[in-house]
């Protein structure tokens, strides 16, 4: 996938000041060693200077920056070793080996010089008396040179090491990323692991096009997936984040620009997905990040790709599913919606009960099933206003067996479960139940939440047999067949999610009441 750079003349990096900390409790020697390097300049880099009077102070600027090439260190302050105790802890306990130390001392034998090259890691030894303009400059310049070098090294083992961690960590996520059965799951996914990729913290969001009139794109056609950070996007995008996301598109590829960034992921279907960072470090991203961010993205469009082709087959099953309960629910004069709603409320108690989030999805695909074997009983039986007699009862109770044989046989998830489900939703906890008489968890969870959420629907609707009854009625009866007709779990689930249930079933209920 090609990447494009964007700057412009206003956004040019500028090198840093190489970083120069002065440790000297004289304040001569720091200001005459200022004077003498003020215009010093190396590979287009100036010079910034730190100054510490003593060695805690000289730890605390150490701690709080990063990048300190050189340290001029004096070795008699607040003790007649306070220097070289402090290059001790800079090189065994902050384990920093890059700075370069430079010792400088008046009293020369207070530290021999031998001495302390050899115990002390230091990398230059100088009395202050002959440390003139001339030996200062090349003193400087030495050390800074090392210091590069160093961090160049380093830099090399470390592109190596994060590359081959980076690429481990591509295979892996995406492999995880296409187990991810929702967009919604599979956009989260996606957000975390772009944002680990480059090993920043930054606020950020996944955006799906929507596909408008014609070619153009609105601000309202960019729908929010998922989103990390404070981007505080309730009130949608703003112009940098619009303009760089439409690039993005009419280019076909990811764009940077300052604190802005935009990941383009390619698929070869209409769909087209984008991700977008803001944040300072965006500017400093490397070119392992950005290869990194190139490969995953290239990756991520076959996950995408796959993910919906996925979505497209699971979606026509849930449409020939629910058009297949709709025909049933339809001929026993029962509103669509019934099944609708049983999908939502057992989602719902599914999650409450902390099933997988694949069980979740099956059960909610699976529930419009339930009654497929209605289809076998006969008018006279099925739409019946009045009660049952009991030979009529037992003709009732066989649709429970003739929607196992209807859905029994498959190898597909949602299948096998609609078959136990269409089966055991009327299995009683305490074994009263039909067809079979099963007692407590020898039900399978499934026709467990099934019960619960279709005695709950029957109840609160209007029926050829019954009027609705009022909220509270219903979970008394909830209430008094724990542990009879229903599992204990499955009741407290649902009243603890009752608020839940209730917004779904104004939200699914027709203007008849069904």
């Amino acid at each position: 996938m090609p990447f494009s750079l964007l700057q412009s003349d206003d956004n040019k990096v500028e090198l840093p000041a190489w970083l120069v900390l002065i440790v000297d409790d004289e304040e001569d020697i720091h200001t005459i060693t200022k004077m003498a390097l003020k215009r010093f300049e190396l590979e287009g880099r100036g010079l910034e200077f730190l100054s510490a009077y003593n060695s805690e102070q000289a730890k605390q600027i150490i701690e709080e920056h990063d990048g300190i090439a050189l340290v001029f260190l004096d070795v008699v302050m607040e003790t007649d070793d306070a220097g070289l105790r402090l290059a001790k802890w800079l090189r065994e306990e902050n384990k920093n080996t890059f700075t370069r130390i430079v010792l400088r001392t008046g009293q020369p034998g207070q530290a021999p010089e031998e001495e302390v090259i050899m115990d002390y890691d230091i990398n230059d030894y100088k009395q202050k008396t002959e440390l003139d303009r001339s030996k200062l400059f090349t003193t400087v310049v030495t050390a800074l040179r090392a210091y590069r070098d160093l961090i160049e090294i380093d830099k090399a083992r470390t592109y190596e090491r994060f590359y081959r961690v980076g690429l481990q960590q591509v295979i892996e996520s995406t492999t995880d990323l296409l187990e991810q059965k929702t967009l919604k799951h599979f956009f989260n996914g996606l957000l975390k692991q772009v944002v680990s990729l480059i090993h920043v913290d930054q606020k950020g969001a996944l955006i799906k096009p929507v596909r408008g009139a014609g070619t153009i794109c609105f601000a309202d056609d960019y729908e929010i997936i998922a989103e990390c950070g404070s981007l505080s996007l309730e009130k949608g995008l703003d112009a940098k984040a619009l303009a760089l996301l439409d690039k993005a598109r009419a280019l076909k590829s990811s764009v940077f620009e300052g604190e802005h960034y935009v990941a383009y992921f390619p698929t070869k279907s209409e769909q087209e997905s984008l991700l977008y960072l803001k944040g300072k470090q965006i500017k400093g991203l490397s070119d392992a990040n950005i290869q990194l961010l190139n490969l995953f993205s290239n990756s991520i469009g076959i996950a995408f790709d796959n993910l919906l082709l996925n979505r497209e087959i699971i979606q026509t099953q849930e449409d020939l599913i629910n058009r297949l309960g709709n025909a049933v629910e339809s001929r026993s004069k029962e509103s669509g919606n019934h099944i609708r709603r049983m999908s939502e409320f057992c989602f719902i108690l599914a999650q409450e009960l902390k099933l997988p989030e694949s069980s979740c999805e099956i059960l909610k695909q699976a529930t419009p099933m339930h009654d497929v074997g209605k289809i076998s009983i006969p008018d006279s039986v099925l739409l019946k206003p009045g009660k049952l007699t009991e030979e009529e009862m037992d003709i009732m109770k066989q649709h429970a067996d003739m929607g196992f044989d209807i859905l029994a046989g498959s190898d597909r998830p949602i299948l096998k479960a609609a078959a136990i489900i269409a089966q055991q939703h009327h299995e009683k906890y305490d074994g009263s139940g039909y067809p079979v008489g099963l007692k407590g968890d020898d039900i399978h969870i499934f026709a467990r939440i099934v019960a619960v959420a279709d005695v709950f629907d029957a109840l609160i609707h209007r029926r050829c047999y019954k009027k609705p009854w009022p909220i509270e009625n219903i979970l008394k009866l909830l209430e008094e067949e724990r542990s009879k007709h229903f599992d204990p779990d499955v009741v407290e689930a649902l009243l603890r999610r009752i608020d839940d249930i209730l917004a779904i079933n104004d939200q699914l209920t027709g203007e008849d009441g069904l």
